[in-house]
């Protein structure tokens, strides 16, 4: 079993990996950050699941490599480099096997796995010791190289121009309208304003109906910009109790000069809120998760987007 000494040091990793805002919230990423998951795991094992990553947390971390480690229902933060997420398996003769990956955040390309077994529970620390060995350099070589890629792009004349003259279409709007669902839009809207100020796009509203697709291309054409992005409510299922917790599916349509590039429903797990959170707390969280699933469609159909 876990000692005491090992539980310290996950307790440290996670303060030292994660850090928050006064609001609760992730702080934003640091350059050449490396986002953590949380480990994968049986039931049985569920309770290793965090401290085995906070020990590679601790790892990355006296390596001088930024970590977040991103919680259950937190989003990856954007300016990450890479992931890391994986597994605890029990195998036969209660052997444990803790499988690590390395991929992209943009399109979850993997890039290095590398694994380890222990002949019991009483020895996983050991392997999870030993997988913190071998990624530390690893993640470095990852890193490196993509510092000389964005490098040699800038030598080469890559650099992309700052895109704060670039405004970014946007349609909100409610399918049922409902009460709940409006409080999700106006959530949503907040949210997005937030999301569009990050990356220096400019918001330019935009009516649903102009998104349609026999004309939405056109419409963006029309604008002198290159993106549009449409939201649909389509549904918001908010539940009070002692814990509340929320669930919503939102119809998401991103759009450039020439072509709808994705149009599908976005659904979300279920978001659950501190005892006590009001209404628009709960939404507003609901609203970010969904931002976090659009996120990579949006980097890989929409060049510009950084």
């Amino acid at each position: 079993m876990i000692g005491r000494a090992w539980l310290g040091i996950a307790i440290a990793g996670c303060v030292v990996g994660l850090v928050s805002r006064a609001d609760g919230e992730p702080a934003p990423a640091p350059p050449d950050a490396v986002a953590l998951l949380r480990l994968d795991t049986d039931r049985s094992l569920e309770i290793y699941g965090q401290p085995v990553a906070s020990e590679l947390a601790r790892a990355l971390v006296a390596g001088r490599v930024p970590v977040v480690v991103v919680g259950p229902k937190m989003a990856v933060p954007e300016r990450a480099r890479l992931i890391i997420d994986g597994t605890i398996a029990l195998g036969k003769a209660s052997a444990i096997t803790i499988s690590l990956r390395i991929r992209t955040p943009l399109d979850g390309i993997v890039l290095d796995t590398l694994s380890a077994t222990a002949p019991g529970l009483a020895n996983i620390d050991g392997a999870a010791a030993e997988l913190s060995a071998h990624i530390l350099p690893l993640i470095r070589d990852r890193l490196a190289a993509i510092q000389r890629s964005s490098a040699a792009g800038d030598r080469a004349g890559g650099r992309r121009l700052p895109v704060a003259d670039r405004p970014m279409l946007v349609a909100i709007t409610d399918e049922r309208h409902g009460t709940q669902a409006a409080i999700l839009l106006g959530a949503l809207d907040a949210a997005i304003a937030d999301w569009a100020r990050d990356h220096h796009r400019p918001i330019q509203k935009l009516d649903p109906r102009k998104l349609d697709r026999k004309h939405a291309a056109g419409a963006v054409a029309a604008s002198g910009t290159d993106l549009a992005v449409g939201f649909w409510i389509l549904d918001y299922a908010p539940e009070t109790g002692a814990l509340p917790m929320a669930r919503a599916r939102v119809r998401v349509q991103i759009t450039d000069a020439s072509a709808v590039r994705f149009d599908r429903v976005v659904v979300t797990d279920t978001v659950l809120g501190d005892p006590g959170l009001r209404s628009p707390e709960l939404a507003s969280r609901v609203a970010r998760e969904v931002l976090g699933i659009l996120r990579p469609h949006l980097a890989r159909n929409v060049p510009s987007w950084r």
